[in-house]
């Protein structure tokens, strides 16, 4: 199992890979039957070749996500990270060109016997999201 220090480093490697549009370097970090349920009550992706394609979406709409300092469980497998962030709206939300979305959300992130991630689940409501147009101000 991994250590506390352990766990935490994965989350804030997990951001930084994220940042850095590494797809594969954020991979590497997942247990190949990784579960990813991104918001939480949407149906989660499963397995490694399933969230290779919604984070390539994500990294597409050129994410930048701020962590803040990660926190264990007294278990030994659970990381939670508040993230702050930001990327492209989606198109379902009609906003104008070049918005994007602001967000906060905590994720819950299960690290696995073999220092792998096995499962994430993204915390994040309607009222923690909101557009903003290019120039950073509120849209609608």
């Amino acid at each position: 199992m991994a250590d506390d220090a352990t766990r935490k480093a994965l989350a804030l490697e997990y951001c930084r890979l994220l940042n850095a549009g590494d797809l594969e370097g954020v991979l590497a970090l997942f247990d190949p039957a990784v579960t990813f349920e991104d918001p939480v009550g949407t149906p989660p992706r499963v397995g490694k070749e399933a969230v290779r394609e919604y984070l390539a979406g994500v990294i597409g709409a050129g994410i930048t996500e701020v962590p803040s300092e990660p926190r264990t469980s007294m278990e030994g497998q659970m990381v939670v990270l508040p993230v702050a962030g930001e990327m492209d709206a989606p198109p379902e939300l009609n906003a104008p060109p070049g918005a994007r979305m602001r967000f906060r959300m905590v994720s819950l992130i299960r690290v696995g016997a073999a220092g792998l991630v096995t499962e994430v689940r993204v915390l994040v409501g309607r009222t923690d999201c909101r557009i903003v147009d290019s120039a950073g101000q509120p849209v609608g």
